[in-house]
């Protein structure tokens, strides 16, 4: 892509955008993670997405297994001077920056540098949309051979807002609850337990608590408390 304007980046926008729309969302990001390394002459490339401190998806492209392993145990994310950072402002974000706003540990750098993930820059993002308003997705470019260009922003800033769509944020539009998930999160909404709520509609305790995790799983929550509120803030229940 050296030399290449950013108007004749459009028909790329949208061949990728094309993809993005009919694959499933994680394989939709996998590959446009793969692309933008490509295009982007980075060695390595991450997509994170969270919502109120909890991690929702990692999906990377060549980067080492234990990154990823460490983050999705949370022990990573808890202390990512890059997330801080995007807590106070969206956009772009080079990590050498964000380490000097939040000094990493030794444990972090010491992770940063056994994956080789330096030089970096982020793209941070997060729509107002009501449906998945507080979702946050962070795309990183790592192991950069070459400064982040003109025609890099132009890729980023076109795509990430079609990834926070296939990732996390379609899944909270998309996936609808059934009759079942709904009666149950009523129930919910009134105080009862898995238990009380297994006698209520005759079923066991077992199988209310995996409507609740398909409930938790749609909702892009972890517990009940979570999933009643996210339900009345969309008006799914009253």
């Amino acid at each position: 892509m050296k030399n290449v304007q950013t108007g004749t980046l459009s028909p790329l926008i949208q061949q990728m955008v094309s993809s993005i729309t009919e694959q499933d969302g994680d394989a939709a990001i996998a590959n446009a993670l793969d692309w933008l390394r490509e295009e982007c002459r980075c060695e390595r490339a991450m997509l994170y997405q969270y919502r109120n401190g909890s991690l929702l998806s990692c999906i990377t492209s060549n980067v080492d297994s234990y990154w990823k392993d460490l983050y999705c145990q949370g022990r990573l994310m808890i202390e990512d001077p890059v997330i801080r950072c995007f807590r106070r402002t969206m956009g772009f974000l080079d990590w050498e920056e964000a380490f000097q706003t939040y000094p990493p540990s030794s444990a972090y750098m010491a992770a940063v540098e056994d994956c080789q993930l330096l030089p970096a820059f982020s793209y941070g993002y997060s729509s107002q949309n009501r449906t998945n308003q507080g979702v946050v997705t962070i795309c990183s470019l790592n192991g950069m051979t070459r400064p982040l260009t003109h025609n890099d922003r132009y890729l980023l800033t076109s795509l990430v807002p079609m990834l926070h769509v296939a990732g996390k944020g379609r899944q909270l539009q998309t996936r609808a609850l059934t009759p079942k998930e709904l009666e149950i999160l009523k129930w919910a909404r009134e105080g009862k337990t898995a238990w009380e709520i297994g006698l209520i509609k005759d079923v066991s305790e077992a199988t209310v608590k995996h409507h609740f995790k398909s409930i938790y799983a749609k909702l892009g929550v972890t517990n009940r408390a979570q999933a009643v509120g996210e339900a009345l803030c969309r008006g799914i229940i009253q």
